[in-house]
């Protein structure tokens, strides 16, 4: 991981750099700006909706959570745009840290995708802005919901003891 963003860091001294940057920066903040047009939203970031539901999917499926079922379709609930869900049988405390937190995942490799496209030092192009897209929906859809929250809520014992362990171990170590 250190050396992906040492390789975007060096990146973002070229020309191409500045340009991914701008780019995938330009894209979020046009995410962001849709939100309030819930419909327009739904349709544009809809690959990283995809993504962000199947890392829930299959980090239930691998922890236990037991996935019912996997909703991609953007449905009003509650008064708001539900872009996508996924409903467990079996969320509990052992694993509700790690379904809720899945998306995170999605984060690596929307860096890993960054630094292989500034390393090849390519000319920015109509090619290239779909990298960017495909690059700020991936870093779009790692943001956990208020839903993946309440899920990470489930497991909230465990993480703060994990949290706890690892800066004693931390303490020791100093």
């Amino acid at each position: 991981m250190a050396e992906i963003l040492r390789t975007i860091w060096l990146g973002l001294h070229s020309k191409t750099g500045v340009a991914y940057l701008a780019a995938v920066s330009g894209y979020l903040a046009l995410f962001i700006l849709l939100r309030l047009r819930t419909v327009l939203h739904s349709v544009v970031v809809i690959p990283g909706t995809l993504l962000h539901e199947l890392a829930h999917w299959i980090t239930g499926a691998l922890c236990g959570g037991r996935p019912l079922g996997l909703r991609l379709w953007p449905r009003y609930s509650g008064g708001q745009m539900v872009l996508g869900s996924v409903e467990f049988a079996n969320l509990r405390w052992y694993n509700g840290v790690f379904i809720g937190l899945a998306p995170l995942s999605l984060l690596p490799t929307a860096l890993m995708l960054m630094a292989w496209r500034v390393g090849l030092n390519p000319r920015f192009s109509a090619g290239e802005a779909g990298w960017a897209y495909i690059i700020a929906c991936l870093m779009y859809a790692a943001v956990p919901s208020r839903q993946d929250l309440r899920i990470v809520a489930i497991s909230r014992w465990m993480l703060v003891s994990s949290i706890g362990l690892a800066g004693m171990a931390w303490a020791g170590h100093w």
